[in-house]
């Protein structure tokens, strides 16, 4: 039983890496187009969106927080953690 929870545990870890890596490099993508859009409603919508990937982005801080506080000996989870908070240079407007 023990087993089954750590490759449950595992596998949210797992996608929770992949959708900060998503997020990672979209808001970067987001802020190149920012940085040469002319058009004010797109540049509005690109905002907007970067907005609601940073609120993704420290929806996942705090799942990765609480799950550091409950297993902090897990390699797995640290490493969630760091890439988590090292996300937070690509998220400017």
């Amino acid at each position: 039983m023990n087993k089954n929870l750590f490759s449950y545990s595992d596998s949210i870890v797992l996608s929770l890496c992949k959708e900060i890596e998503f997020i990672k490099t979209r808001s970067k993508n987001i802020n190149i187009s920012l940085k040469t859009c002319h058009n004010k409603s797109l540049s509005k919508r690109l905002k907007l969106e970067l907005y609601k990937l940073n609120k993704k982005r420290l929806g996942i801080l705090k799942i990765s927080e609480n799950m550091f506080k409950t297993n902090s000996h897990d390699l797995s989870t640290k490493f969630l953690l760091e890439i988590t908070k090292r996300s937070n240079s690509f998220q400017q407007i």
